[in-house]
């Protein structure tokens, strides 16, 4: 993708700062090669600590700096205490609770001296980060916010948000008010676990997407219009900022083969030849994202007994190492060799999801994960557990109608305390179901593969994700051109 503009003799230094979350690196990186292919002026740097070099490099070719983009690295803010762990959902959970709540701060000095010593013409910068405009525009650079997330979910939460004052503190569910499309009610406990009041960081990080973003030049949204067509539009409305929907950026520079294999770091590949061996739309794919923490207790209904062993049929499954001695029986492993495999490492999810043997897709509901599957036409069964995970189904579930609940017959929470265990009886059943051919799922099937062309024709040259890039660039070098 290649987009003119009249200020072609100037260069464009775009700083990208990520969180430090694979569901934040990936896609931003993603981002940043989407810039350097618009325009051979444009100068995208994404700007990481040295331990996440390693995630976003494979996906850039065969060094840094393939494609236009380059990598910058600054000190990680715990490098003189014992924690060691620079990516979310790599260590314990409360090393994961660490990364969320401190380096929001401790990040910023290093962030002010890498803008004085680079002297970019832009900053992008991770929401969660919410300092960043100011200290932009201490500098007198433009900011603009990459939003992680989709445009529905931030809505949902808005209206959430504002609804709170009025919110009865005993109500057992909430009708989001004044939405656009389907009623979406929402179960208390299924509130994102990060809701106003409930955390310091978070609650800033709020404050600043919800209120008037004075220092913000524009928002990005990994997403396209046709998917949040009248959620964009109430975004646009009520926000009156440049909205950029981009999106699915995972559909970036798909010629470059090793580097879709390899997105978010070098990984498991093996279970790309065991697909090769299974028919079209035969395998559910099962994956909770990068940060899921499963008691052993539900893995094991998961795996054993009536679960993904004897649903009768074929699974990929991504687990997590860390305990699986715990719940996994010996011999396990042998006995569904033929019709599971079981991946340990880092999936090579985009390009999984796109292998013809895959017909379904059990999922956590983050939205990397729920664009990626969307933008390849795979339908989805949904399982959320944390974050703004349950307002994605309900988008998925009952306004796109491309997706259904693993299991809705007892207590769901954000609350890792209060989640009732879901039973391997549910499992099985919802497996076996949901791809049978013919069966009452495959309306489901047929509106996924139907988002799947969408999402593949805004990316394309005349698409909206194309156009909302092109405007993005013209934008960038309209504001250097008058600095």
């Amino acid at each position: 993708m290649t987009i003119n503009t009249n200020n072609s003799n100037k260069k464009c230094r775009v700083f990208l700062i990520p969180h430090l979350a694979r569901g934040h690196l990936i896609p931003m990186t993603d981002f940043a090669k989407l810039l350097a292919a618009a325009h051979p002026d444009m100068e995208p740097t994404m700007v990481v600590t040295p331990g996440n070099v390693s995630i976003i490099d494979p996906s850039l070719g065969q060094s840094p700096g393939f494609n236009g983009v380059q990598i910058v690295t600054y000190p990680f803010p715990f490098a003189s205490t014992k924690t060691c762990v620079e990516t979310m959902g790599v260590g314990s959970k409360e090393e994961r609770t660490m990364l969320i709540n401190q380096p929001t701060l401790l990040i910023q000095p290093a962030l002010e001296e890498l803008i004085i010593k680079y002297k970019p013409d832009v900053v992008v910068s991770d929401a969660m980060f919410y300092w960043a405009p100011s200290v932009a525009a201490q500098f007198g650079i433009p900011c603009i916010l990459f939003v992680s997330g989709g445009t529905f979910p931030l809505v949902v939460f808005k209206r959430i948000y504002d609804m709170q004052p009025s919110m009865s503190v005993d109500a057992d569910q909430i009708t989001v008010s004044d939405l656009l499309g389907p009623k979406i009610v929402m179960p208390v406990p299924e509130l994102p676990n990060y809701r106003i009041g409930h955390n310091e960081a978070c609650d800033k990080v709020l404050d600043s997407l919800f209120g008037s973003w004075p220092d913000v030049y524009g928002i990005v949204f990994n997403t396209f219009r046709a998917l949040e067509k009248e959620h964009c539009k109430e975004f646009e409305r009520v926000q009156r900022k440049r909205a950029y929907f981009i999106g699915p950026v995972s559909l970036c520079n798909t010629s470059n083969v090793d580097g879709v294999i390899h997105r978010g770091g070098k990984g498991d590949v093996g279970c790309l030849k065991w697909l090769d061996g299974k028919e079209d739309g035969s395998v559910v794919y099962v994956s909770f994202g990068s940060e899921c923490y499963f008691k052993s207790e539900q893995l094991h209904e998961l795996a054993i007994g009536h679960g993904l062993e004897h649903s009768r049929r074929n699974f990929l499954w991504v687990v997590r190492g860390d305990n699986m001695e715990e719940w996994m029986p010996d011999g396990w492993e042998d006995r569904i060799a033929g019709r599971g495999f079981v991946v340990k490492r880092w999936p090579p999810q985009v390009t999984i999801l796109s292998h013809s043997a895959i017909g379904a897709f059990m999922t956590h509901c983050g939205w990397n994960s729920v664009l990626e599957g969307l933008s390849v036409g795979v339908p989805m069964l949904t399982w959320p557990f944390a974050s703004e995970e349950f307002i994605n189904e309900k988008l998925l579930v009952e306004v796109i109608g491309c997706a259904a609940k693993v299991w809705d017959g007892g207590k769901r929470s954000t609350r890792e305390e209060e989640h009732e265990l879901v039973p391997r009886s549910a499992i099985a059943h919802a497996v076996f179901k949901f791809l049978e051919p013919g069966g009452e799922y495959v309306a489901m099937h047929s509106k996924a593969k139907n988002v799947g062309v969408l999402a593949l024709a805004a990316m394309q040259e005349g698409g909206s994700s194309h156009g909302d890039i092109k405007n993005l660039v013209n934008d960038l070098f309209g504001l250097i051109g008058r600095k």
